[in-house]
């Protein structure tokens, strides 16, 4: 094997890892989503009314129920537990953990008020970061064909700035743990829906539930439909 072929295969070695290291995280956490989203008949609430019911006991009127096209999350500008379609109407065990695990946000956030504001501030960090990232990424190759050293620069900042999506999620994976498991699992245990044969399935998809928005931080990096969206490009969404 000539050393341009070595060289070549060497490249190809390392761009293949990066993108296992990538994408692996999103394919795991897909992966326990999916094996537990089948409905069940001994599950008698769906992910949005267990989320309703889970709102009322904990007292939170400021916290509104509200359906979501994209992913489930938690708003805590407007202070609203947004659930995707199949997170509001199945009764599946993803579907509960998912919408707990939203709840629990919010009772995280009238709790420890501090941290949500910390939270929420990293995350518009985050989206900035990616705006930024994502713009000079498509201005690096013009850049660089009248200035090649400027357009390196350019390049070189846009991927840094790419960066902070997965970077801030990193940060906040403590707060998801502690959404997931100080505040979402209680509130599952306490609604009687969940069986003892089921607490490994739920634990595994807290854990999921936590660690995702990480991988998915992570897989966004390979995913060039998700900095069309940050541009602003309106595509279809395929989740």
């Amino acid at each position: 094997m000539t050393n341009g072929s070595t060289a070549m295969f060497d490249l190809l070695s390392i761009l293949l890892a990066v993108v296992v290291v990538l994408a692996a995280p999103k394919i795991w956490a897909r992966y326990v989503f999916f094996k537990h989203n089948r409905d069940r008949q001994d599950l008698p609430d769906s992910g949005g009314e267990l989320a309703c019911e889970q709102l009322r006991q904990l007292h939170l009127p400021q916290v509104h129920l509200e359906p979501t096209q994209h992913r489930s999350h938690y708003d805590s500008d407007s202070k609203a537990v947004c659930l995707s379609p199949n997170c509001m109407n199945n009764h599946s065990l993803t579907a509960l953990v998912k919408a707990a695990y939203e709840v629990g946000h919010a009772w995280q956030d009238h709790r420890k008020a501090a941290a949500g504001r910390f939270r929420a501030g990293l995350l518009h960090l985050a989206e900035q970061g990616e705006q930024i990232g994502s713009g000079a990424l498509l201005l690096s190759p013009l850049v660089a064909l009248l200035e090649p050293s400027i357009g390196a620069t350019l390049l070189f900042c846009a991927v840094v700035s790419m960066l902070t999506g997965a970077l801030v999620h990193l940060i906040i994976i403590p707060l998801e743990w502690q959404a997931s498991f100080e505040y979402a699992l209680p509130l599952l245990v306490r609604s009687q829906q969940i069986k003892q044969q089921d607490r490994p399935a739920v634990k595994q998809l807290l854990a999921a539930c936590a660690l995702s928005p990480f991988a998915y931080a992570l897989a966004n990096l390979l995913d060039g439909r998700h900095w069309l969206k940050v541009l602003g490009f309106r595509l279809p969404q395929l989740d």
